[in-house]
Parts: C-alpha cells; sequence; structure tokens
C-alpha cells in the first residue's frame, strides 16, 4: 500500500493540496459493466431490432386483453333480433328473476322507479328501442350509478332481462313520474287489404221481339187510295 505522502498530488488550490483516493476495483468493475450493458442493449432494440419497442408492447398488450375480455364483450344485436326472442315467455320469467335480484333495488320491484326510472311508461333516457335497452343494460350507465351487467352476467342473461323490462313497457304501473323522451309505440303489422273481385258484366237486357200484328200497317200507295174510291 503506498504511503499516504505519496498520494498526496502536486496540484493544490488555495492551500489545499488534492489527495489521491482512487475507487474500489469492485465499483469500477460493476462501473465498467453496466456502460458494456448499455452498448449491448442499445444494439440490441434500436440497431438490430430484434427486442419489441415500447410500442410494439403496448399493442401486444392490448391483443392480450381483447383476447382476455372477449367473454364480456356485448354482442351488437338490431332490434329484430332482439325481439326475436323478447316475446318469449320463458324468456321473461327468467329475466324477472333476474330483474327482481339485480336491478328491483333501483327501478322496484314492478319497475315503478325508485333511484332508477319507471320502466312501466313509454318514455326513456337512453332510449327505448329493443336494440337499445339491451345495449343500456349490457353496458351500464357510469354516470348514473348503473353497473356495466356483461361484466356479471352471461349474455344470455341479459337477453332475459332485456326480454323482461321490454315485457313492462306501457304497464304504467304508479311511480316515479315519466323521465326522459316519451317514444311512440311501434305499429302493429297492417292486414293487406284483400284485392277487390273482379267486375262481372251484367248482360244487356234482351229486346223482346216485334209482334206483327201491332206493328202500324203501311201507308197506302196513291194507286191503292185512287182504287179505294170507285
Amino acid at each position: 500500500m503506498a504511503d499516504k505522502d505519496e498520494r498526496l498530488l502536486e496540484h493544490n488550490y488555495d492551500g489545499i493540496q488534492e489527495y489521491d483516493n482512487p475507487l474500489p476495483g469492485w465499483w469500477t468493475a460493476l462501473f465498467w459493466l453496466t456502460i458494456v450493458f448499455a452498448g449491448g442493449y442499445y444494439g440490441y432494440y434500436q440497431i438490430l431490432g430484434m427486442g419489441e419497442n415500447r410500442y410494439q408492447e403496448y399493442e401486444n398488450e392490448i391483443k392480450e386483453a381483447d383476447v382476455k375480455y372477449a367473454q364480456f364483450k356485448l354482442p351488437d344485436l338490431s332490434d329484430s333480433e332482439v325481439k326475436a326472442f323478447a316475446g318469449d315467455k320463458a324468456t321473461i320469467d327468467k329475466g324477472a328473476a333476474i330483474f327482481k335480484e339485480r336491478c328491483a333495488v333501483c327501478h322496484g320491484d314492478k319497475g315503478e322507479g325508485k333511484i332508477g326510472p319507471n320502466l312501466t311508461d313509454n318514455a326513456w333516457i337512453h332510449g327505448g328501442k329493443p336494440g337499445q335497452v339491451f345495449k343500456t343494460i349490457g353496458n351500464g350507465v357510469g354516470s348514473k350509478g348503473m353497473p356495466a351487467w356483461r361484466l356479471t352476467l352471461k349474455t344470455d342473461e341479459i337477453k332475459a332481462a332485456s326480454s323482461f323490462v321490454l315485457s313492462l313497457r306501457n304497464t304504467n304501473v304508479a311511480g316515479k313520474a315519466p323521465q326522459g323522451v316519451v317514444e311512440a309505440d311501434e305499429a302493429a303489422p297492417v292486414a293487406a287489404p284483400a284485392p277487390a273481385p273482379a267486375p262481372v258484366a251484367v248482360p244487356a237486357p234482351a229486346t223482346p221481339a216485334a209482334d206483327p200484328a201491332a206493328a202500324p200497317a203501311p201507308a197506302p200507295t196513291p194507286a191503292a187510295a185512287e182504287a179505294g174510291k170507285i
């Protein structure tokens, strides 16, 4: 080990002499190791392009999330597709049980409305068409405190709940005042008018045959008139 005086350098400032005190060997080795690692890291990602950058990692995580949460994605059903199952009695009965368990606390046992709106009139805040009702139940209304039931209920259960809610329409149970926009009921299909019967030709009245006795006698000729004077 070098003598203490040997570590004193000639450089000094304002009477203060510099002292040579090198870093520990392990610290110096670790410092050089980080430099080597940084060079390899930069070459792997930026020069060779073998590793995923942050944008690629983000896109891959989104894809993984889409696969993971696909089971919670609500199908985009049209009005006609919702109507296809909304009128089934078994589906409505199943929806009534779900409504009583999950929805009655806000909408009332009969849909008359409590914290949530009255579902038995014809006024709708988020749309009263079958497809809109299905989406509202599935996606929820976060700003109003309604949860997205697609996260806890299966699609068939949301269909059943939608069927029951649609069956409450215009039952007009006494309760909360109507909220939202009043929507006209969908017109029932009207049967096409029967075709008019083809006109039947009426036969013309028969012309009666001329009676010879009733026919007027022909006027006498001048010769016949002269003969009658004799």
